[in-house]
């Protein structure tokens, strides 16, 4: 009898043990290079509350960090509990080469950090900070995917190439259905007495089968009632660019997201499109409402097995500022991809822009517009009406 237990019980702790086997899996990817930028914003010449806001512009050459993917490191991993269930995590943390500081305002793990629960049946819940669905079902197949960020749509209004993140989210995605598949995201805005102070929420789809893949998200960001520009609980709310910093006070942010490619033997077809609303509160820096409409188109051409090169066009258009013209940006971009190895690449990027147009300061000031070159123009913004930028480098990924 006692010898029957005794192997009762070890076959019960191996199966135990057999049963919840997981992995780890540490990755990263380094990137470096070397770039231009013309008439990069050097210092503010004058700018208070209630002045307009000038700046000087020189040309500027520089050692350039995670221009083609930003440079990160980070860990997942899964334990399977049975029954195509299994139990998940993901940390990862951006930095730059250029220093070793880290990215996303200095966080540990700024890019992603999240944990949750997958099923093969039925879908992964997560939780943490994590992308919303214009990322997942967007990003994943607009402009940036051929162009990298200097290819996004000017500032990144749309967060298609997922300049922010959504802190203390639950997310859902569904399994895909003979290639659809949705999601939704909520992000809770931490503010004691409200449910809606700091909140976010998201919801999209994607269809991707064949030759075609179709994206489509909403996005809904609400700032903090009763400050000016706090964008600190759910949604990062990035304004680091000219395009929208006289935006960063709004107290709603709501964005409609598009795009589509189609893939014609070597050459993937693409077109993308969003509508960015910011609207006013009573502490703003504007009134009303501000719309951006963004529509683009890019081409990606597999010339050889280990060379690919892209080309993308995008306008982008806001709603005029009393009788002032309204802002207008016209934006193109080239790219090449070389691939030494399945890990190591070399790289080269070119993005010109042109602004037109009247908008506002962080002051609410009317001021021309000026040029920012997709993403990698956020905090570099130019001086001026154009700007061009010249990126190259090397990528390797482990």
């Amino acid at each position: 009898m006692k010898k029957s237990l005794f192997a009762l019980l070890a076959l019960s702790t191996f199966g135990a043990a057999a049963h919840a086997q997981g992995s780890v899996t540490l990755y990263g990817i380094v990137d470096a290079g070397l770039g231009y930028t013309s008439d990069q914003r050097v210092s503010q010449v004058t700018g208070a509350a209630g002045r307009p806001t000038t700046y000087r512009g020189e040309s500027n050459y520089a050692f350039a960090s995670g221009t083609w993917s930003g440079s990160r490191w980070g860990l997942k991993g899964s334990e399977d509990l049975g029954d195509g269930l299994s139990a998940i995590f993901q940390i990862e943390n951006g930095f730059s080469i250029a220093n070793g500081t880290l990215g996303q305002s200095s966080r540990e793990f700024g890019r992603q950090a999240f944990m949750g629960l997958s099923s093969t049946h039925y879908g992964k819940v997560t939780m943490g900070r994590q992308y919303d669905p214009i990322v997942d079902f967007v990003g994943a197949i607009g402009p940036s995917s051929f162009l990298t960020g200097m290819g996004a749509h000017p500032g990144d209004l749309d967060n298609i190439d997922n300049q922010s993140r959504e802190n203390n989210s639950v997310k859902y995605t569904s399994p895909s259905f003979s290639g659809f598949q949705f999601g939704a995201l909520y992000g809770f805005g931490g503010q004691a007495g409200s449910v809606k102070n700091q909140n976010t929420w998201s919801v999209g789809a994607q269809y991707a089968n064949g030759p075609l893949a179709v994206g489509v998200a909403y996005m809904q960001a609400t700032n903090n009632y009763g400050a000016t520009s706090s964008w600190s609980g759910a949604y990062d709310g990035t304004f680091a660019s000219s395009i929208n910093e006289g935006f960063a006070s709004a107290r709603n942010q709501q964005i409609i997201a598009a795009a589509a490619t189609y893939l014609v033997g070597p050459v993937t077809l693409g077109v993308s499109y969003s509508n960015t609303q910011y609207k006013a509160g009573s502490t703003s820096t504007f009134t009303g409402t501000e719309t951006f409409n963004s529509a683009g188109v890019t081409a990606s051409w597999q010339a050889t097995t280990a060379l690919r090169i892209a080309a993308g066009y995008d306008y982008t258009r806001g709603t005029a500022i009393g009788s002032n013209s309204a802002p207008k940006y016209n934006q193109f971009n080239l790219s090449s991809f070389f691939s030494l190895t399945k890990r190591t690449a070399l790289y080269g990027l070119v993005g010109y822009q042109k602004a037109s147009g009247k908008t506002l300061d962080t002051y609410g000031n009317v001021v021309d517009a000026t040029a920012s070159v997709g993403d990698v123009g956020n905090g570099i913004s130019a001086a001026g009406d154009t700007q061009a930028l010249v990126r190259v480098g090397i990528r390797h990924t482990f």
